[in-house]
Protein backbone atom coordinates (compact mmCIF):
# COMPACT_ATOMS: atom_id res chain seq x y z
CA UNK A 1 0.00 0.00 0.00
CA UNK A 2 1.24 3.49 -0.87
CA UNK A 3 0.23 6.09 1.71
CA UNK A 4 0.70 9.84 1.31
CA UNK A 5 0.75 11.81 4.58
CA UNK A 6 -0.10 15.50 4.50
CA UNK A 7 1.85 16.35 7.66
CA UNK A 8 5.48 15.92 8.72
CA UNK A 9 4.87 16.49 12.44
CA UNK A 10 6.55 14.08 14.90
CA UNK A 11 3.30 12.15 15.46
CA UNK A 12 3.49 11.19 11.76
CA UNK A 13 7.22 11.23 11.10
CA UNK A 14 8.18 9.22 14.18
CA UNK A 15 4.81 7.67 14.95
CA UNK A 16 2.07 6.32 12.75
CA UNK A 17 3.78 7.11 9.44
CA UNK A 18 6.92 5.27 10.46
CA UNK A 19 4.79 2.35 11.65
CA UNK A 20 3.24 2.06 8.17
CA UNK A 21 6.75 1.94 6.71
CA UNK A 22 7.91 -0.63 9.28
CA UNK A 23 5.02 -2.87 8.26
CA UNK A 24 6.12 -2.84 4.63
CA UNK A 25 4.05 -0.03 3.16
CA UNK A 26 5.47 2.77 1.02
CA UNK A 27 5.00 6.22 2.53
CA UNK A 28 5.53 9.81 1.48
CA UNK A 29 5.46 12.70 3.96
CA UNK A 30 4.66 16.23 2.82
CA UNK A 31 3.89 19.40 4.76
CA UNK A 32 0.84 20.78 2.99
CA UNK A 33 0.78 23.82 5.26
CA UNK A 34 4.35 24.90 4.47
CA UNK A 35 5.58 23.09 1.36
CA UNK A 36 4.47 24.62 -1.93
CA UNK A 37 5.65 21.51 -3.80
CA UNK A 38 3.34 19.08 -2.07
CA UNK A 39 1.10 18.61 -5.13
CA UNK A 40 4.08 17.65 -7.28
CA UNK A 41 5.12 15.16 -4.62
CA UNK A 42 1.58 13.79 -4.56
CA UNK A 43 1.57 13.29 -8.33
CA UNK A 44 4.99 11.64 -8.39
CA UNK A 45 4.17 9.30 -5.53
CA UNK A 46 0.83 8.09 -6.98
CA UNK A 47 -0.62 6.99 -3.64
CA UNK A 48 -3.29 4.44 -2.93
CA UNK A 49 -4.44 6.49 0.06
CA UNK A 50 -4.01 10.03 1.35
CA UNK A 51 -3.82 10.19 5.15
CA UNK A 52 -4.42 13.49 6.90
CA UNK A 53 -4.66 14.51 10.53
CA UNK A 54 -6.27 17.83 9.50
CA UNK A 55 -4.42 20.97 10.46
CA UNK A 56 -5.56 24.55 10.61
CA UNK A 57 -5.63 26.51 7.38
CA UNK A 58 -5.01 23.70 4.89
CA UNK A 59 -8.52 22.41 4.10
CA UNK A 60 -8.96 24.93 1.27
CA UNK A 61 -5.65 23.78 -0.26
CA UNK A 62 -5.93 20.05 0.28
CA UNK A 63 -9.55 18.98 -0.06
CA UNK A 64 -10.26 20.36 -3.57
CA UNK A 65 -7.14 18.61 -4.89
CA UNK A 66 -8.15 15.26 -3.39
CA UNK A 67 -11.64 15.63 -4.81
CA UNK A 68 -10.38 16.58 -8.26
CA UNK A 69 -7.92 13.67 -8.39
CA UNK A 70 -10.48 11.20 -6.92
CA UNK A 71 -7.94 10.05 -4.33
CA UNK A 72 -9.08 7.89 -1.40
CA UNK A 73 -8.87 10.07 1.70
CA UNK A 74 -8.33 8.85 5.28
CA UNK A 75 -8.97 11.39 8.03
CA UNK A 76 -7.61 11.04 11.59
CA UNK A 77 -9.45 13.44 13.90
CA UNK A 78 -6.81 14.06 16.56
CA UNK A 79 -8.43 17.31 17.75
CA UNK A 80 -11.71 15.71 18.86
CA UNK A 81 -13.87 16.49 20.69
CA UNK A 82 -13.12 20.23 21.19
CA UNK A 83 -12.76 20.96 17.48
CA UNK A 84 -15.07 18.32 16.02
CA UNK A 85 -17.46 20.85 14.50
CA UNK A 86 -15.07 23.69 13.73
CA UNK A 87 -12.24 21.61 12.24
CA UNK A 88 -12.95 17.92 11.82
CA UNK A 89 -16.26 18.08 9.96
CA UNK A 90 -14.82 19.75 6.87
CA UNK A 91 -12.41 16.84 6.43
CA UNK A 92 -14.76 14.09 7.62
CA UNK A 93 -17.46 14.94 5.10
CA UNK A 94 -15.01 14.35 2.27
CA UNK A 95 -13.20 11.35 3.73
CA UNK A 96 -13.53 7.71 2.72
CA UNK A 97 -12.76 6.63 6.27
CA UNK A 98 -12.79 8.64 9.51
CA UNK A 99 -10.89 7.72 12.66
CA UNK A 100 -11.07 9.64 15.91
CA UNK A 101 -9.06 9.57 19.12
CA UNK A 102 -12.27 10.11 21.10
CA UNK A 103 -14.65 7.16 21.35
CA UNK A 104 -17.48 9.42 22.46
CA UNK A 105 -17.25 11.38 19.19
CA UNK A 106 -18.05 8.35 17.05
CA UNK A 107 -21.79 8.66 17.67
CA UNK A 108 -21.70 12.32 16.62
CA UNK A 109 -20.17 11.42 13.27
CA UNK A 110 -22.61 8.57 12.71
CA UNK A 111 -25.59 10.79 13.52
CA UNK A 112 -24.41 12.98 10.65
CA UNK A 113 -24.19 9.99 8.33
CA UNK A 114 -20.41 9.68 8.60
CA UNK A 115 -19.03 6.30 9.58
CA UNK A 116 -16.18 6.58 12.08
CA UNK A 117 -13.98 4.26 14.11
CA UNK A 118 -11.53 4.65 17.01
CA UNK A 119 -7.83 5.29 16.49
CA UNK A 120 -6.07 6.38 19.69
CA UNK A 121 -2.63 7.86 20.11
CA UNK A 122 0.25 5.47 20.82
CA UNK A 123 4.04 5.23 20.94
CA UNK A 124 6.72 3.92 18.60
CA UNK A 125 9.16 1.71 20.58
CA UNK A 126 12.12 2.39 18.31
CA UNK A 127 11.76 6.11 18.93
CA UNK A 128 10.08 6.32 22.32
CA UNK A 129 12.63 4.42 24.38
CA UNK A 130 15.17 4.91 27.10
CA UNK A 131 18.42 6.55 26.07
CA UNK A 132 21.51 7.86 27.84
CA UNK A 133 20.67 10.57 30.40
CA UNK A 134 21.83 14.13 29.76
CA UNK A 135 23.21 16.19 32.66
CA UNK A 136 21.68 19.28 31.03
CA UNK A 137 18.34 18.14 32.49
CA UNK A 138 19.53 18.46 36.07
CA UNK A 139 16.15 19.19 37.65
CA UNK A 140 13.83 16.88 39.56
CA UNK A 141 10.56 17.62 37.77
CA UNK A 142 9.70 18.62 34.21
CA UNK A 143 6.69 19.35 32.06
CA UNK A 144 6.72 19.49 28.25
CA UNK A 145 3.92 21.24 26.38
CA UNK A 146 2.52 24.62 25.42
CA UNK A 147 0.51 26.96 27.61
CA UNK A 148 -2.96 26.50 26.12
CA UNK A 149 -5.65 28.32 28.08
CA UNK A 150 -8.83 27.73 26.07
CA UNK A 151 -9.52 24.35 27.68
CA UNK A 152 -11.02 24.37 31.20
CA UNK A 153 -9.71 20.87 31.88
CA UNK A 154 -6.16 21.93 31.07
CA UNK A 155 -6.37 25.02 33.28
CA UNK A 156 -7.66 22.85 36.11
CA UNK A 157 -4.76 20.47 35.52
CA UNK A 158 -2.24 23.31 35.59
CA UNK A 159 -3.62 24.54 38.90
CA UNK A 160 -3.71 21.00 40.28
CA UNK A 161 -0.38 19.72 39.02
CA UNK A 162 1.90 22.61 38.10
CA UNK A 163 0.96 25.49 40.42
CA UNK A 164 1.65 23.77 43.77
CA UNK A 165 5.07 22.64 42.56
CA UNK A 166 5.94 26.00 41.02
CA UNK A 167 5.05 27.70 44.30
CA UNK A 168 7.15 25.25 46.32
CA UNK A 169 10.90 24.83 46.68
CA UNK A 170 11.01 21.96 44.20
CA UNK A 171 13.44 22.06 41.29
CA UNK A 172 11.03 22.17 38.33
CA UNK A 173 11.28 23.29 34.71
CA UNK A 174 8.51 23.96 32.19
CA UNK A 175 9.35 23.40 28.50
CA UNK A 176 7.31 24.76 25.62
CA UNK A 177 6.80 27.95 23.65
CA UNK A 178 7.02 31.40 25.23
CA UNK A 179 3.32 31.50 26.05
CA UNK A 180 4.37 30.34 29.51
CA UNK A 181 5.88 33.78 30.16
CA UNK A 182 2.85 35.73 28.93
CA UNK A 183 1.37 37.43 31.99
CA UNK A 184 -1.84 38.19 30.08
CA UNK A 185 -2.71 34.50 30.10
CA UNK A 186 -4.66 32.93 32.97
CA UNK A 187 -1.62 30.82 33.88
CA UNK A 188 2.01 31.90 33.59
CA UNK A 189 5.36 31.16 35.21
CA UNK A 190 8.52 33.00 36.24
CA UNK A 191 11.40 33.20 33.75
CA UNK A 192 13.67 31.11 36.01
CA UNK A 193 11.11 28.26 35.86
CA UNK A 194 11.07 28.25 32.06
CA UNK A 195 13.34 25.81 30.23
CA UNK A 196 12.67 27.04 26.69
CA UNK A 197 11.28 25.16 23.73
CA UNK A 198 12.08 21.44 23.67
CA UNK A 199 12.23 19.65 20.34
CA UNK A 200 10.35 16.37 20.12
CA UNK A 201 13.62 14.54 19.46
CA UNK A 202 14.73 15.49 22.98
CA UNK A 203 11.70 14.03 24.75
CA UNK A 204 13.23 10.53 25.22
CA UNK A 205 16.38 12.14 26.62
CA UNK A 206 14.40 14.23 29.10
CA UNK A 207 12.36 11.19 30.21
CA UNK A 208 15.59 9.26 30.75
CA UNK A 209 17.14 12.08 32.76
CA UNK A 210 14.48 13.67 34.99
CA UNK A 211 13.05 11.76 37.99
CA UNK A 212 9.46 12.98 37.45
CA UNK A 213 7.70 14.03 34.22
CA UNK A 214 4.30 15.72 34.50
CA UNK A 215 1.33 15.59 32.14
CA UNK A 216 -1.69 17.81 31.42
CA UNK A 217 -4.81 17.08 29.37
CA UNK A 218 -7.20 19.30 27.43
CA UNK A 219 -10.07 16.77 27.54
CA UNK A 220 -11.54 15.40 30.75
CA UNK A 221 -14.77 13.74 29.63
CA UNK A 222 -13.56 10.87 27.45
CA UNK A 223 -12.39 7.34 28.16
CA UNK A 224 -9.97 7.30 25.22
CA UNK A 225 -8.91 10.85 24.40
CA UNK A 226 -5.90 12.08 26.33
CA UNK A 227 -2.65 13.86 25.63
CA UNK A 228 -0.42 11.93 23.24
CA UNK A 229 2.37 12.60 25.75
CA UNK A 230 1.03 9.82 27.99
CA UNK A 231 2.03 7.12 25.51
CA UNK A 232 5.21 8.91 24.44
CA UNK A 233 6.51 9.51 27.97
CA UNK A 234 5.68 6.00 29.16
CA UNK A 235 7.27 4.57 26.02
CA UNK A 236 10.37 6.63 26.70
CA UNK A 237 10.66 5.10 30.17
CA UNK A 238 9.66 8.20 32.09
CA UNK A 239 8.07 8.15 35.52
CA UNK A 240 4.83 9.96 34.83
CA UNK A 241 2.52 11.93 37.14
CA UNK A 242 -0.65 13.09 35.38
CA UNK A 243 -3.71 15.07 36.28
CA UNK A 244 -6.56 12.59 36.67
CA UNK A 245 -8.89 12.05 33.70
CA UNK A 246 -11.36 9.25 32.89
CA UNK A 247 -9.15 8.13 29.99
CA UNK A 248 -6.03 7.82 32.12
CA UNK A 249 -7.94 5.78 34.69
CA UNK A 250 -9.64 3.70 31.98
CA UNK A 251 -6.42 2.64 30.26
CA UNK A 252 -3.86 2.57 33.07
CA UNK A 253 -3.48 1.54 36.71
CA UNK A 254 -2.62 4.12 39.33
CA UNK A 255 0.73 3.57 41.08
CA UNK A 256 1.40 0.69 38.70
CA UNK A 257 1.83 2.14 35.20
CA UNK A 258 1.79 5.81 36.19
CA UNK A 259 0.47 8.05 38.96
CA UNK A 260 -2.37 10.54 38.87
CA UNK A 261 -3.36 13.43 41.10
CA UNK A 262 -6.77 14.92 41.82
CA UNK A 263 -5.75 17.91 43.93
CA UNK A 264 -2.90 20.32 44.60
CA UNK A 265 -2.28 18.83 48.04
CA UNK A 266 -2.14 15.33 46.59
CA UNK A 267 0.34 16.50 43.97
CA UNK A 268 2.76 17.73 46.65
CA UNK A 269 2.37 14.50 48.64
CA UNK A 270 2.98 12.32 45.58
CA UNK A 271 6.03 14.25 44.42
CA UNK A 272 7.59 14.27 47.89
CA UNK A 273 7.03 10.53 48.27
CA UNK A 274 8.34 9.47 44.88
CA UNK A 275 11.36 11.76 44.96
CA UNK A 276 12.37 9.94 48.12
CA UNK A 277 11.65 6.48 46.67
CA UNK A 278 13.61 5.96 43.45
CA UNK A 279 13.03 2.20 43.50
CA UNK A 280 9.26 2.73 43.40
CA UNK A 281 9.67 5.24 40.57
CA UNK A 282 11.76 2.79 38.57
CA UNK A 283 9.31 -0.07 39.11
CA UNK A 284 6.34 2.01 37.91
CA UNK A 285 8.27 3.45 34.95
CA UNK A 286 9.27 -0.04 33.78
CA UNK A 287 5.71 -1.35 34.15
CA UNK A 288 4.33 1.67 32.32
CA UNK A 289 6.73 1.15 29.44
CA UNK A 290 5.85 -2.54 29.25
CA UNK A 291 2.14 -1.68 29.15
CA UNK A 292 2.37 0.70 26.20
CA UNK A 293 4.79 -1.57 24.35
CA UNK A 294 2.33 -4.46 24.72
CA UNK A 295 -0.93 -2.64 24.01
CA UNK A 296 -0.36 0.86 22.65
CA UNK A 297 2.13 0.98 19.79
CA UNK A 298 1.54 2.57 16.42
CA UNK A 299 2.24 -0.79 14.79
CA UNK A 300 -0.77 -2.18 16.63
CA UNK A 301 -2.85 0.85 15.70
CA UNK A 302 -2.05 0.42 12.00
CA UNK A 303 -2.93 -3.26 12.12
CA UNK A 304 -6.25 -2.39 13.82
CA UNK A 305 -7.33 -0.01 11.06
CA UNK A 306 -5.95 -2.03 8.14
CA UNK A 307 -9.26 -3.88 7.46
CA UNK A 308 -11.00 -0.51 7.07
CA UNK A 309 -8.28 0.79 4.75
CA UNK A 310 -8.48 -2.33 2.61
CA UNK A 311 -12.25 -1.91 2.43
CA UNK A 312 -11.78 1.66 1.18
CA UNK A 313 -9.45 0.47 -1.55
CA UNK A 314 -11.85 -2.28 -2.52
CA UNK A 315 -14.74 0.17 -2.80
CA UNK A 316 -12.64 2.59 -4.82
CA UNK A 317 -11.24 -0.06 -7.17
CA UNK A 318 -12.64 0.41 -10.71
CA UNK A 319 -15.12 -2.30 -11.71
CA UNK A 320 -13.64 -5.10 -13.75
CA UNK A 321 -14.75 -5.11 -17.39
CA UNK A 322 -17.20 -7.89 -18.15
CA UNK A 323 -15.65 -10.57 -20.28
CA UNK A 324 -17.55 -11.77 -23.35
CA UNK A 325 -17.41 -15.55 -23.15
CA UNK A 326 -18.84 -17.70 -25.93
CA UNK A 327 -20.36 -20.88 -24.61
CA UNK A 328 -20.90 -23.81 -26.92
CA UNK A 329 -23.66 -26.05 -25.69
CA UNK A 330 -25.77 -28.85 -27.05
CA UNK A 331 -29.23 -28.04 -28.30
CA UNK A 332 -31.81 -28.05 -25.52
CA UNK A 333 -29.35 -27.45 -22.63
CA UNK A 334 -30.47 -24.89 -20.01
CA UNK A 335 -27.85 -22.50 -18.56
CA UNK A 336 -28.31 -20.23 -15.57
CA UNK A 337 -26.06 -17.14 -15.53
Amino acid sequence: MRVFFTNTAPIIKYGIGQAFADLGHDICLANVAMDEGWQEALDRFEPDLVFTDAGWGIAHKLLPVLKKKHLPHIYWAIEDPPYLESLSMAYARQADAVFTTCRESISTYRQKGIYAELLMFACHPSYHRRVEPDHHFNHDIAFVGNNYFEFPARLWGAQTLLRPLLDSEHNIRIYGNEWWLDENRPFFIRPDQYGGYLGNEELPVLCSSVPIVLGLHSVADSKTMMSMRVFEILGSGGFFISQWTPAVEHLFRNHHHLVWSKSADETLELVDYYLQNPAARERIAVQGQQEVYEHHTYHQRVQEIMPFLNAVLERRRPPRPRSHTILKVKSGTRISL
